[in-house]
């Protein structure tokens, strides 16, 4: 009798076989590890491609160089420049100097004893008398001992005048050095803010006794020029 087919398991449930069934030769979890084997695979390729990823960049950092912390700006500040404009003075003719506080006679001997000071005028008056004061900085003043020419005129061209620089050097007829002049009122100055020039001196003991002129000048830039004088009376030291 041929073997049944049938098999009574031991609790008496039989067990199908078909004789057509092939029985898949792998394990009963072959189709659950071939999932986790896909799963790890795909994770080995996640990763490789991680570290792929990563040298490609770190090559690539390398070829570029390191990079640079980003540095905060300084802050930048725009000084725009502004010139100073300077109003250019007018300036106008002048007439004779004015005489605030004159002197007229002096003792050679050399002691800075005197006073004399004058202020710059317009035309607007009379030569000597009078005239609109020109309350201006920077004219020049001059002031000299000089003999008394025959015609009693005091004369300087405008070669003289015009060239400021003439003016630190002694005029004709002038006594060089004549006058001895303190350290603050030098022969030569600029008037002060109310167009004044003010000297204190003394009468050198080389000067003789006699009458001489006492001259002042005011000039402005070489542009306009005018003068005054007044008589000036020496006396000798020991007289």
């Amino acid at each position: 009798m041929p073997a049944s087919s049938f098999k009574t398991s031991s609790r008496g449930q039989a067990s199908y076989l078909s004789p057509t069934h092939t029985i898949n030769p792998r394990s009963p979890y072959t189709q659950g590890g071939s999932v986790v084997g896909v799963i790890i695979i795909a994770m080995l390729l996640f990763a490789l491609s991680g570290l792929i990823l990563g040298m490609t960049v770190g090559i690539f950092q390398h070829l570029k160089g390191p990079q640079k912390s980003p540095q905060a700006m300084a802050a930048t500040t725009h000084i725009t420049a502004t010139s100073t404009h300077t109003t250019p003075v007018n300036k106008i003719p002048l007439n004779c100097p004015l005489i605030d506080q004159g002197v007229y006679q002096g003792v050679a001997n050399g002691e800075v004893a005197y006073t004399l000071s004058a202020h710059a005028v317009d035309k607007s008056g009379t030569c000597t008398k009078s005239g609109n004061a020109i309350h201006q900085k920077g004219i020049t003043f001059r002031l000299w001992l000089t003999k008394v020419p025959s015609n009693k005129r005091i004369d300087i061209p405008a070669s003289t005048w015009s060239d400021l620089n003439k003016l630190q050097s002694p005029l004709t007829h002038e006594i060089a050095n004549g006058l001895q002049f303190d350290a603050t009122t030098p022969q030569v100055q600029a008037s002060n803010g109310q167009g004044q020039g003010t000297w204190k001196f003394g009468v050198s003991p080389e000067v003789k006794p006699g009458t001489y002129y006492l001259v002042v000048l005011t000039d402005w830039d070489g542009t306009y020029a005018n003068w005054t004088w007044l008589y000036f009376t020496v006396k000798a030291a020991h007289a």
